[in-house]
């Protein structure tokens, strides 16, 4: 099916919009299309066969799921490097073939279907109120037997949920099955034109793969509290010597794409330490690697950030797709949100990328007048657009080596600054010991509920064991709880590099008993007989995220973005296979026994209106409206 869908449309443009496309087809079968964007295409499908990924078989099955079910020719398909070559030389012969095409399937075909959709201002008060009702009807037909019926069928249920499953009828691994050692991946650091570049020579077909980290230390606060929109918008804007939309089809002609991301790592030995800074990538055929670095010397030179409506349009498209976003990664805002109540580095997360990133970027698209905001973008770019703070890493195939080296040379040359503290460690030390909560009030059925506990950095002797438990109390008691019994659509534990140990659950129909649930880990713990196979589940778990492939184009990356080395991972890995029960009862009484002395804790609730949230006194809670009412329900609706 060929779909093209839109939202936020008004009703009285629905004719408007219908006859737009068809304009546009007629267009198409017309004068065809250029010739420039037909090679920017082709040129994605053959980087998309190249580029590899630790998941690539996998999305080949899911892509390829479709025209199985239809009985397709699965191994024709496959044959991708086949189909281009005989799309390419039937359109060399019929420079018309495309518009052959267009004219019989869209232009033609009267097999079409639109369909629009309208919010209804009473949905969730009109489906309560008819839910209710189908309940009430429900229960009025039921004799005295059948309601006894229900309540044995309910305890029968119950027992079943409690039930320990016999798991030793299933072929398992076991730990010593695991391999001794991590992979090892060569990388040199050499310096390009005073700019550290990690080098690393990888089978990566015929692709170079570079990243560059410029921090972003040395900027004032309200710039930085800009830098995922400078992110968004910078490589969308055009230049001096080129329009966005020119530059958009050079980037998709030569290079995957040219990236900005924030980048905040946490420091391996400091849970308050962290390096802050914007994250750039790319990556090219080999046989374009030069127009890749001309790409990239002239967007860091030239990048012309003036153009206010093109500004405009793309300010109101992130702050859109950020608030329709929510439901869809609740239970991973409401972890940043609570995290950010405890911890200096996922303070700075959640300003960047959290719920208070997207408030802000609501806000910012209210206003009438971007001008100020679009010279701060300028201003950002004339800071940290050089090779001051910058260092770099490149992984590449050996065939085309010296070549790539040169052209990055080159790039860097024409770079302004001069390169110094290339790794700059911000650090802070204000943490609140006191107990907070923060509930985020929005318009939907379902909760999103975190717990944050600050632990330990990433080379602690107790961040294994807490690793090890967070699976553990995911599968035997998390999960059990928040999903089988409770009605959500998921639960468990988390530890991130930065020490967080974070409870979560996700579309959640209760809240303060999943709290309650969160509070009473530790007391689960210790009544528990904890057998060693659960130990060892629970470490397999953790290995299968350790042992996933990893592409030739992200080897060595951990070393170059939060400067973990093979060894720390080596280290890691022993400790790892080395916890014991002991170990586990130790840190859960240590971390998350409640009452416990220094205890920095924090939670979050994304959800609605909760009176029962009020009553917990001793968790300090602050309410914060941000109803996104019409967007976010009708996202909500979406997802069901």
């Amino acid at each position: 099916m060929f779909v093209v869908s839109l939202q936020g449309v008004k009703p009285e443009d629905f004719e408007r919009v219908e006859n737009i496309f068809d304009s546009t087809v007629e267009n198409v079968i017309e004068e065809g299309f250029e010739k420039d964007h037909v090679e920017a295409v082709l040129h994605g499908i053959e980087l998309q066969v190249k580029h590899q990924t630790s998941n690539f078989g996998l999305n080949i099955l899911f892509n390829l799921t479709s025209l199985w079910n239809h009985n397709g020719d699965l191994i024709q398909a496959l044959r991708i490097n086949d189909a281009v070559k005989k799309l390419t030389s039937r359109m060399r012969e019929d420079p018309k073939y495309l518009q052959s095409l267009i004219k019989t399937y869209l232009g033609d075909n009267n097999h079409k279907l639109t369909l629009t959709m309208s919010p209804d201002e009473g949905y969730e008060q009109n489906k309560a109120l008819a839910e209710q009702k189908l309940l009430n009807e429900k229960l009025e037909g039921l004799s005295k037997e059948e309601r006894e019926q229900i309540y044995v069928n309910g305890k029968i249920l119950l027992a079943e949920q409690q039930k320990k499953e016999d798991v030793g009828v299933l072929p398992t691994l076991k730990i010593e099955d695991l391999k001794a050692d991590v992979d090892r991946y060569a990388t040199s650091t050499v310096e390009v034109s005073g700019v550290p570049l990690q080098l690393s020579v990888q089978p990566t077909n015929g692709i170079s793969y570079y990243r560059g980290i410029l921090n972003t230390q040395a900027l004032s606060s309200e710039l930085k509290q800009l830098i995922p929109l400078f992110n968004y918008v910078v490589a969308k804007m055009g230049t001096r010597n080129y329009d966005y939309r020119s530059f958009d089809q050079m980037m998709q002609l030569k290079t995957g794409g040219l990236s900005f991301m924030n980048h905040i790592a946490e420091h391996k030995k400091s849970e308050l330490s962290y390096e802050e800074g914007i994250l750039v990538e790319s990556y090219c055929l080999d046989r374009n690697s030069d127009d890749m670095w001309k790409l990239w010397t002239e967007l860091f030179n030239n990048v012309k950030l003036t153009d206010l409506q093109r500004f405009e349009t793309l300010v109101k498209m992130k702050a859109a797709d950020l608030i329709n976003g929510i439901s869809h990664a609740g239970h991973m805002y409401a972890m940043s949100s609570a995290a950010s109540l405890i911890s200096p580095v996922a303070r700075v997360k959640e300003g960047l990328s959290g719920l208070q990133y997207v408030t802000r970027m609501k806000r910012i698209a209210q206003i009438r007048d971007l001008t100020p905001l679009m010279h701060n973008m300028q201003e950002i770019a004339d800071q940290v657009l050089s090779k001051e703070h910058l260092r770099s890493a490149i992984n590449l195939s050996a065939e085309r080596k010296d070549d790539v080296l040169d052209g990055i040379r080159a790039f860097y040359e024409s770079l302004k600054g001069q390169s110094k503290d290339p790794y700059i460690v911000s650090s802070d030390q204000s943490t609140d010991t006191m107990e907070s909560g923060n509930h985020h009030v929005l318009p939907y059925t379902v909760n999103y509920c975190s717990k944050a506990i600050l632990t330990v950095p990433y080379t602690h002797p107790d961040y294994a064991p807490l690793r090890v438990l967070s699976k553990l109390i995911s599968s035997i008691y998390l999960h059990p709880e928040i999903r089988e019994k409770g009605g959500a659509y998921g639960g468990g534990a988390k530890l991130t590099t930065e020490g967080i140990f974070s409870f979560y659950s996700y579309r959640d129909p209760n809240s303060t008993r999943t709290f309650d649930l969160f509070d009473r880990t530790y007391d689960f713990l210790i009544g528990y007989p904890l057998p060693q196979s659960d130990v060892d589940e629970a470490k397999l778990g953790i290995f299968q995220q350790i042992d996933a492939p990893v592409p030739p184009s992200n080897r060595g990356m951990t070393n170059f973005t939060h400067g973990i080395t093979d060894d720390d991972l080596q280290r890691q890995r022993q400790q790892l296979k080395a916890v014991t029960k002991e170990q586990l009862l130790h840190v859960a009484g240590k971390y998350l026994k409640p009452g416990g002395e220094g205890a920095r804790i924090g939670r979050s609730l994304i959800g609605p209106t909760n009176v029962d949230i009020k009553n917990r006194h001793a968790e300090n809670w602050t309410v914060l409206n941000q109803e996104e009412a019409d967007q976010a329900r009708a996202t909500e609706r979406m997802d069901e």
